[in-house]
């Protein structure tokens, strides 16, 4: 009996590392997609036990979630210049990797029953990070223009409005008028001013997931975040099939995360 007082009373620790594999949920236009993406994570593990088999666990962890967007279909593309700015209506051609880095801290109830560990619970993550690299194609039709391409290098906290590198510009056919334009662009390039960052500083997530211990401490985990909240700002987050006024018409509906983790853990 006293041994397993001791046990209980015994605020244990460890460590993680492992792969995420992430998406996005949440309502498209027609042309959208979600595809799946991957990233890591690594952290530490306070546990204690309340009984032979129960107790309760808090991380501390550096996770990457996200996804990948495709947009493929009609559009709108809004070329910036220092006199007036030009707006093409055509086909967009987008794919781009968002990789959103997190602090997280998720608190758990868990259930060890011989070499299965059950775990539940809730996760507050905190933004640390925000980018994106894809590629844009696009082909107009009002005005006629030949398709053009553009990297995208998004930083989505540190970008600008209308920024883009100055970098190898190229040269495009508008309206029998050769225009300027980059050849790699920011996240907010198509806004004329910005109101906030895309993400949220904050981020919640319900947990679940299942461990199989290999022996007393090292085991292997595997575990699911759904998120709980829209983790998009509604003040920037834009529909890419109209503008308003040469303005990127905003939408205000839900982006959650969900995040698969796949874990090697060890407890000491």
């Amino acid at each position: 009996i006293a041994t397993g007082l001791q046990a209980q009373n015994r605020l244990s620790y460890g460590f993680k590392a492992g792969l995420n594999y992430n998406t996005f949920s949440g309502p498209l236009d027609e042309p959208e997609s979600f595809d799946r993406s991957t990233g890591f994570h690594i952290g530490i593990i306070f546990k204690k036990p309340l009984t032979d088999i129960f107790g309760l666990k808090g991380e501390f962890v550096y996770t990457q979630r996200g996804g990948e967007y495709n947009y493929n279909g009609p559009s709108s593309f809004l070329i910036q210049r220092e006199t007036s700015p030009i707006l093409i209506s055509g086909t967009r051609n987008m794919t781009y990797n968002v990789s959103n880095n997190y602090l997280d801290f998720p608190l758990i109830v868990y259930g060890k029953f011989g070499r299965f560990e059950f775990n539940t619970g809730f996760n507050i993550s905190l933004l640390v990070g925000s980018v994106a690299a894809g590629q844009l194609k696009f082909t107009g039709t009002n005005p006629v223009v030949n398709e053009f391409s553009m990297n995208l290098d998004y930083r989505f906290i540190g970008d600008e409005a209308r920024e883009a590198s100055q970098f190898s510009p190229q040269e495009i056919r508008i309206s029998n008028e050769n225009v300027s334009i980059p050849s790699q662009v920011g996240a907010y390039y198509e806004y004329d001013k910005k109101d906030g960052n895309q993400y949220r500083f904050l981020d919640f997530s319900y947990l679940a997931g299942l461990n199989f211990y290999l022996n007393d401490g090292l085991y292997l985990g595997l575990r699911g975040n759904f998120g709980l909240v829209d983790v998009t700002r509604s003040q920037m987050d834009r529909t890419y099939t109209t503008f308003e006024n040469n303005v990127p018409v905003l939408r205000n509906d839900k982006d959650k995360q969900i995040s698969y983790q796949l874990s090697l853990g060890f407890s000491f």
